[in-house]
């Protein structure tokens, strides 16, 4: 008796069966015979660079964003009193958008397209993104202005301004 008689599940690949069909190429496999059919070089598809370069550039100015939710969080586990801790955190929220926009720059520079002639801002591919960018910042700088506010360290006040005013007293006290 042979092996492929007692087990039905196992195959004999030492001999090819001419009574079945051929085994056809699994689905997006490219074998010679078609490359030879269809033309094919074996070149690979030319990557649009620009386009790549567009999409980082995007990703890049979006990354604030993505950001601001955590950023939030912290703000608001820190509290709303004025402490180290809270005070450090917001001076960190503060800081790090202004550095990043003053380094815009150099942020965006690998994703700049080489020409010859030097275009203006708006022209460029990148325009959208790097305004993206801005905005994405300028959201940080306004999540952490709300937060001195609420710790009450911004000056909202006509007393906060002219030493001759009184503060405003509060009619009630919550203990």
């Amino acid at each position: 008796m042979s092996a492929a008689t007692t087990r039905p599940w196992k195959f004999d690949f030492t001999t090819p069966d001419s009574s079945k069909r051929p085994v056809v190429d699994p689905p997006g496999y490219v074998g010679p015979k078609d490359i030879a059919s269809k033309g094919h070089k074996g070149a690979k598809p030319k990557v649009d660079n620009e386009l790549l370069k567009v999409k980082k550039a995007w990703d890049v100015a979006l990354a604030p964003g993505k950001q601001l939710p955590m950023q939030g969080f912290m703000l608001w586990m820190s509290g709303n009193t004025v402490q180290i801790f809270s005070v450090a955190i917001t001076a960190m929220l503060m800081f790090s958008p202004i550095r990043a926009l003053m380094n815009m720059s150099q942020v965006f520079e690998r994703y700049e397209t080489v020409s010859p002639v030097k275009v203006a801002f708006m022209d460029s591919k990148l325009a959208l993104p790097k305004l993206t960018y801005v905005a994405m910042q300028i959201l940080t700088i306004l999540l952490g202005m709300w937060k001195l506010n609420a710790m009450g360290l911004l000056p909202t006040s006509h007393s906060d301004w002219l030493a001759f005013l009184d503060p405003k007293t509060p009619i009630e006290y919550a203990l």
